[in-house]
């Protein structure tokens, strides 16, 4: 229940439009019990039963009231127009309080529609927000394929299996309590037998309903690895086809397919047994109040005409509609909590970085960057990545992190926008804790050029734009001009309004990089980080992407990563990591005369 209710919270919001559903589902009710309450003087007029009224009297909003003055106007228009026109006007009443239910009904689902449609929105929108704000080790121990079916598919199946169950919450209960109201007045020992029926009923509905959320939550954890695979295949598949791996991979994903469908079908199989076990149930409650009313007709008992026990089956059979409806919503509901389950995950996950209340806004670099005994492990069982790191970057400087793949640069590098926090010891930015600046702020500082650049599927323009998005078309024409991607955006047909495709797939690598680095320029912070910027391209492209970068250094403190020595010969400091240690540190030629580790990497072009 309280997975449900914390869906359910996203309705406050929307209060007042379920206030006005729940207000037009009780006019609506009122109006269909009135169309089929009319049966009862229909069948008295033709069988020349019905009770006759000679004075009306006060009106009161009470049963008894609104029924003695119907019959005594029903009685003034058979005495003076005749039967035929008392029936005319019965009919005319049903048809007119026919429509009126169902113009209430149309607004009362019309205000559901925009409930549903909204709560979904607000639940994919919180759900992007929280996904923005996880720092990065939620993704190293999530896949991608299982994110993105808690984002599409468990958000889309908690639409179809509760939200679209809101009927269930504000037409339903309505419903029901109004017909059995009537019902009560009508016959209360029959009605007193419905109610002793329901619970059995809500029993076997249980009973089935029970391993519907197991079943369920282990066919979406599979629906995740089925999306996982799905775009792993799609990510590698010039890899695949390399490799002659298409039937290897259509078996792999066959095999987890049938594995899926053979779940969902049990799942299905129990949930379409809601609409035969309630039909059962429905035509057995039926059956049961015929024999009793017939019964109770037959023998005098109780007082009840026959006209009025048809016209209370016709009500009743107004029940079993909602009644039916209410537990059909209990399976979808069920079902649905299994997706709940799923999309809590995100939504509930603790943060691993977290921002102080008093944090403070940083939006300068002034002095120095400083690793202080720097201890980090992905895992906390698993070995340190680096251990007791120290090191000072000067404003200005040029910096160079060299050791062999898997020594922890990179690691360094991440600590610094604080994608992850350090489980001991500590880093400055001019003098002060990283942990005591606002987040944003902090990564504001910091420009990137990856060796593998990100771009996204979107025009060239937006692309660099994504470094500032306040920035004026001249400063973007700007920066592709410093980057030297100007001219080849201008070769493009569209220009600027060249659409990339995904990944940025119409450009070459050397291209990428260009885009890349304008939009690093237009950020223009005061610290930059490259991390192997140059090393997959050829030798041509090497060099243009070579004069990018110097612009974008150019009164810059620049942290470099790289494993070719023409590009870290030339820094102000490099700091030697050799497993997750810092063994050596100096200017190029300081360190060859160390004749050290350093000086083993020197004896290739690449570190």
């Amino acid at each position: 229940m309280r997975k449900f209710i914390s869906i359910l919270k996203y309705l406050i919001p929307y209060s007042l439009l379920a206030f006005l559903s729940v207000v037009l589902n009780l006019f609506a009710a009122l109006f269909s019990v009135i169309s089929f309450t009319m049966v009862i003087p229909f069948l008295g007029l033709l069988f020349s039963t019905q009770k006759f009224e000679e004075y009306p009297v006060v009106f009161k909003f009470s049963t008894e009231a609104i029924r003695h003055n119907f019959n005594y106007y029903l009685s003034k228009i058979v005495h003076d127009e005749g039967p035929l026109k008392a029936l005319l006007f019965i009919i005319l009443i049903v048809l007119g309080f026919t429509i009126l239910k169902n113009i209430f009904l149309f607004f009362a689902k019309a205000m559901i529609i925009k409930i549903r449609i909204g709560v979904v929105k607000d639940v994919r929108n919180d759900l992007m927000n929280k996904i923005l704000d996880f720092d990065l080790s939620y993704f190293s121990d999530e896949k991608r394929g299982d994110i993105i079916s808690k984002m599409i598919i468990d958000v889309k199946e908690i639409e179809i299996s509760i939200i679209s169950s809101l009927e269930m919450l504000f037409k339903d209960p309505v419903l029901i309590i109004v017909y059995l109201y009537v019902l009560f007045f009508m016959s209360l020992k029959l009605t007193l037998i419905v109610l002793l029926i329901f619970p059995f009923s809500a029993l076997i509905i249980a009973q089935i309903g029970k391993t519907l959320k197991k079943s369920t939550f282990r066919g979406q954890q599979k629906m995740g690895a089925l999306v996982g695979m799905l775009e792993e295949t799609l990510s590698g598949i010039k890899i695949v086809k390399a490799f002659n791996a298409e039937k290897f991979v259509e078996n792999r994903f066959r095999k987890l397919n049938q594995y899926y469908s053979n779940l969902f079908s049990k799942v299905w199989l129990r949930r379409t047994l809601a609409n035969p076990v309630s039909d059962i149930i429905s035509t057995i409650s039926i059956l049961v109040i015929m024999w009793y009313g017939g019964k109770m007709v037959l023998t005098g008992e109780g007082n009840l005409t026959s006209q009025v026990f048809i016209g209370y089956l016709a009500v009743f059979t107004q029940v079993i509609g909602p009644a039916r409806s209410f537990s059909n919503g209990y399976y979808n509901v069920i079902k649905g909590l299994a997706s709940v389950d799923r999309i809590n995950s995100i939504l509930l996950h603790k943060y691993r970085i977290t921002e102080k209340q008093d944090a403070i806004e940083i939006n300068n670099f002034k002095n120095s960057i400083e690793f202080k005994n720097v201890v980090f492990a992905y895992e906390e069982d698993f070995a340190p990545v680096l251990k007791n790191i120290s090191f000072k970057i000067e404003k200005g400087q040029t910096v160079a992190l060299v050791g062999q793949s898997g020594s922890g640069k990179s690691t360094i590098v991440d600590l610094l926008p604080r994608f992850f926090d350090p489980d001991s010891g500590e880093i400055q930015i001019d003098g002060i804790s990283l942990k005591n600046y606002r987040i944003s702020s902090l990564r504001n500082l910091f420009g990137y050029v990856n060796q593998e650049p990100v771009l996204f599927n979107d025009t060239i323009y937006n692309n660099i734009l994504f470094g500032n998005p306040n920035a004026t078309n001249e400063e973007v024409i700007e920066a592709s001009k410093l980057s030297f991607a100007h001219d080849f955006i201008r070769a493009k047909e569209l220009n600027y309004d060249t659409n990339l495709g995904e990944d940025g797939g119409r450009l070459s690598l050397g291209e990428k990089q260009r885009v890349s680095i304008a939009r690093a320029l237009l950020k223009n912070s005061p610290i930059l980080i490259l991390d192997e910027a140059t090393s997959a391209l050829d030798y041509e492209s090497e060099s243009v992407v070579r004069k990018a970068l110097q612009n974008l250094m150019k009164n810059k403190t620049t942290i470099i990563i790289a494993h070719r020595l023409s590009t870290i010969k030339n820094a102000d400091l490099i700091i030697v990591i050799d497993q997750g240690r810092v063994v050596e540190q100096g200017t190029h030629e300081e360190l060859l005369k160390l004749n050290g580790y350093y000086q083993k990497l020197t004896r290739f072009e690449y570190l």
